[in-house]
C-alpha cells in the first residue's frame, strides 16, 4: 500500500472533508438538543450541512469514477462514502422533523441519544484521521471497540425509550412521530459502528 502514486492520496483528504460535515452536524445536533428551541433555525442549518456533504459525496464519487489506481478497493471508498454520508442524513433528518411535527418537548432519550453521537463522532472522526496509515495498532482497536460499545448504548436508549413511548404516551398521532425519530436516531448509532466496520474491513485487507 505504500507504492501508490501521491496524487492518488487526495481521496483520504477528501474523505475527511466529507467527514468533517458529519462532525459539523452531530456538533449542530448537540446545541440543538441542548437549547431545544429556534427549531427553523437548526433545521435551516442542518439542510446547508447535508447540502454540503451530499456535493463532497458527489465530488468523492466523480473522481472515483475517473481514478483508475485507488489506494484501496474502490468498493470500500464507495461504501464508505456513503456511510458517511448517510450519517449527515439521519441526524439532518431528526432535526428537521422534530421542528416540520411541531415537537416542542423532548424526551430524556433525546439528550442521551445527543450525548452519544457526540462521543461518535469524535471516535469515528479520529479513525478517519488514521485511516491513510492503513496499520491495526492498538489505538485503533481502542476506538473500535469504543463505536461498539457507543451502539451497544444507542440499542439499550431506544429499547427503554420505545417502551415508555407505548406505555406513557396517549396521544397515537405522538407516538408515530416520535417513533420515527427515535427510530432515525438509532439508525444514526448503527451507521456509525458500520462505519467503523468499513474502515477496519480496509485495514485488514491492507496489512
Amino acid at each position: 500500500m505504500k507504492f501508490f502514486l501521491p496524487k492518488q492520496l487526495i481521496f483520504f483528504d477528501l474523505l475527511r472533508q466529507l467527514n468533517n460535515y458529519s462532525k459539523e452536524i452531530a456538533l449542530l445536533f448537540e446545541k440543538f438538543v441542548a437549547s431545544f428551541e429556534d427549531f427553523e433555525k437548526y433545521s435551516q442549518q442542518a439542510k446547508e450541512i447535508e447540502h454540503k456533504a451530499d456535493t463532497k459525496t458527489h465530488e468523492i464519487i466523480n473522481k472515483l469514477n475517473k481514478t483508475f489506481i485507488t489506494p484501496f478497493d474502490r468498493e470500500d471508498i464507495y461504501l464508505l462514502t456513503h456511510e458517511l454520508d448517510d450519517i449527515v442524513d439521519l441526524i439532518e433528518n431528526v432535526i428537521h422533523n422534530i421542528d416540520l411535527y411541531q415537537i416542542r418537548k423532548k424526551k430524556s432519550a433525546i439528550d442521551k441519544f445527543a450525548k452519544l453521537i457526540t462521543e461518535a463522532s469524535v471516535s469515528l472522526g479520529k479513525l478517519i484521521d488514521n485511516l491513510q496509515e492503513q496499520k491495526y495498532t492498538p489505538y485503533f482497536n481502542e476506538l473500535m471497540i469504543n463505536l461498539h460499545d457507543l451502539e451497544d448504548q444507542g440499542d439499550l436508549v431506544f429499547q427503554e425509550a420505545i417502551s415508555r413511548l407505548f406505555k406513557e404516551e396517549k396521544d397515537p398521532i405522538l407516538v408515530i412521530k416520535w417513533k420515527e425519530i427515535l427510530e432515525n436516531l438509532e439508525m444514526t448509532m448503527d451507521k456509525y459502528q458500520r462505519v467503523s466496520d468499513v474502515i477496519e474491513g480496509i485495514i485488514v485487507k491492507s496489512g
